[in-house]
């Protein structure tokens, strides 16, 4: 097993991922002028706020307003087109009794790089799930990081690739006074450092997690590098965050 020196490995991704021409805040904007990228990163913004307020009230028209038609969303728990996305939502909320049945989120943080008629938003969040494990209620609370891919089509914004990274992850017993839950070290430690305790609890759950989502392992330089390719004009496909074929 890693050390805990090394496996919430943090370092400067690669200088090369990273678009040297793209706008990300006000330090080289306009003084006198209005500063129309400002305007343009708000209403970036604005959209991917939605993810948290609109799907953790179950708004879906509002949450599938975020997307264009082709938008791709890949998960811990889920992949696929959007509107896929949307329909296996539905059923994990309709389904609230076992499993992973209650997830929130506590946005803390966003920053966009725009460059042209596309866009990257990243966004920090905490994402809390309740889940049944074994008859005990759970908490399982993530610290992680939302990467939105937008494009701007006939003056519209919206997102057009979405997936994450996590962290660091822990699970608490919701009422302390159940005397504890056990959770085997040596099961957990199969897992990625910054979810192990989500994919476990999936696992637990038979909702086999993806496994490339590690803010600490080779795949987020590679989702760099895709961010860059989406600024820049090139064509990015899924996985977002590895090598493997997604049919999309």
């Amino acid at each position: 097993m890693s050390s805990k020196e090394d496996i919430y490995k943090t370092v400067q991704p690669p200088i090369e991922t990273r678009p040297p021409n793209a706008r990300r805040n006000n330090a080289d904007g306009p003084l006198d002028s209005i500063d129309t990228d400002a305007l343009e990163r708000f209403k970036i913004r604005e959209i991917c706020e939605g993810w948290p307020t609109y799907r953790d009230a179950a708004e879906w028209e509002n949450y599938r307003s975020m997307f264009h038609d082709d938008a791709y969303i890949a998960t811990s728990w889920s992949q696929g087109p959007v509107d896929n996305f949307i329909e296996s939502s539905k059923k994990a909320f309709a389904a609230q009794k076992e499993g992973m049945f209650y997830i929130l989120h506590r946005v803390t943080g966003q920053t966009v790089d725009l460059q042209g008629d596309r866009a990257v938003s990243k966004m920090k969040v905490t994402i809390t799930c309740r889940a049944n494990i074994d008859g005990k209620e759970m908490d399982n609370e993530a610290d992680c990081r939302f990467f939105f891919l937008l494009e701007k089509r006939n003056g519209r914004w919206g997102v057009v690739f979405y997936t994450l990274l996590f962290d660091k992850d822990k699970m608490v017993e919701v009422n302390p006074s159940n005397g504890g839950f056990e959770i085997p070290e040596h099961e957990v430690a199969e897992y990625p450092a910054g979810y192990k305790y989500l994919c476990w609890c999936e696992a637990k759950v038979g909702k086999p997690p993806k496994m490339d989502l590690n803010a600490h392992g080779p795949e987020r330089d590679i989702l760099y590098a895709k961010c860059k390719d989406w600024l820049e004009g090139r064509e990015v496909r899924p996985n977002l965050t590895g090598h493997d074929i997604i049919e999309y």
